[in-house]
């Protein structure tokens, strides 16, 4: 990827506060929702979740049968213009695995609430593999771990890999010589239009997307053969 020849700076996500206390975080792709009040509530399957905050960190605990599977730590830098999520998950057997993302607020003045930008999207997808047969198209994101296997026929693929995830598919056609159409949708409704598009030399592929719904939610990444 040459971020510096295409015009997206990293994802955009909301996080909300209901007049009731209810929390959303939406990236306009998925969301989800919880409360912060420190009781161990109820999510389905045998599953709790509790949170508690102040007015600089918030966390997340999540079990199963009463053991702890996951925690999700949030913390506001001093001046609230950089939010730091550190994700956790624990497993019965194999090592603990951690992740983090940096947001830097993009609306909002006070606490969690507002808009905010994250980056990591630019990082887990600065290298693309691709290939291409008769019958289908190969991609993949090594950094990301999501692989895509699509038939060429218009024929819903789900995403692939250890990150990949739950209910993602992409469906794929030819239209035209260079050009290849992605259709992505989220238990089969459709979140973006997306477009591989290989310059004349063959040395550049340009990637261009955009959500039906929302119509800001677009934009353009340029990756060059290595």
């Amino acid at each position: 990827m040459n971020p510096s020849k295409g015009n997206f700076q990293g994802q955009i996500f909301t996080i909300s506060i209901s007049a009731d206390g209810e929390y959303r975080c939406d990236n306009g792709r998925s969301s989800f929702t919880f409360r912060c009040d420190g009781k161990d509530r109820p999510i389905g399957n045998n599953r709790t979740e509790a949170c508690v905050k102040s007015a600089t960190v918030l966390n997340r605990i999540r079990k199963e049968n009463g053991a702890k599977t996951n925690a999700s730590y949030w913390e506001l830098s001093a001046d609230g213009k950089v939010l730091t999520m550190t994700g956790t998950a624990f497993r019965p057997t194999g090592p603990v695995i951690t992740g983090q993302i940096v947001a830097s607020r993009v609306s909002g003045s006070d606490g969690f609430a507002g808009q905010w930008r994250d980056p990591s999207y630019l990082q887990q997808h600065s290298d693309m593999t691709l290939s291409l047969d008769t019958k289908t198209l190969h991609i993949g994101y090594p950094s990301a771990g999501e692989y895509i296997d699509a038939p060429l026929d218009g024929t819903d693929a789900a995403v692939s890999g250890p990150h990949a995830q739950k209910g993602l598919t992409d469906a794929v056609r030819l239209v035209g010589r260079r050009e290849i159409s992605v259709l992505a949708k989220r238990d089969g409704k459709v979140i973006l239009q997306d477009s591989l598009e290989l310059s004349s030399d063959g040395r550049v592929i340009t990637y261009s997307w955009w959500n039906p719904d929302r119509p800001n939610d677009k934009g353009t990444l340029v990756y060059e053969r290595k």
